[in-house]
């Protein structure tokens, strides 16, 4: 129930480019890095990860996949 409550919920934050967790506004977390040639990976200030789509201009949450993508070239 809880599922079908949230999840429409933080598809508007997102369109709104709010974190889900605390609404900070995206715009203004840190950038953390690149993950592709259009999409940045970006951290809120409550910590959650997002990514940055450029050609859409969105956001959306990242995946544990692509948080250990950009780690992964951090450590080469």
């Amino acid at each position: 129930m809880l599922k079908i409550i949230a999840k429409p919920f933080q598809e508007v934050l997102l369109q709104r480019k709010l974190c889900v967790g605390c609404t900070y506004p995206l715009d203004k977390a840190n950038r953390v890095g690149i993950l592709t040639e259009n999409s940045d990976l970006v951290e809120c200030k409550c910590k959650r990860r997002y990514v940055f789509d450029r050609k859409l201009g969105q956001y959306r949450r990242a995946s544990l996949q692509e948080e250990q993508q950009y780690l992964k070239r951090l450590k080469k």
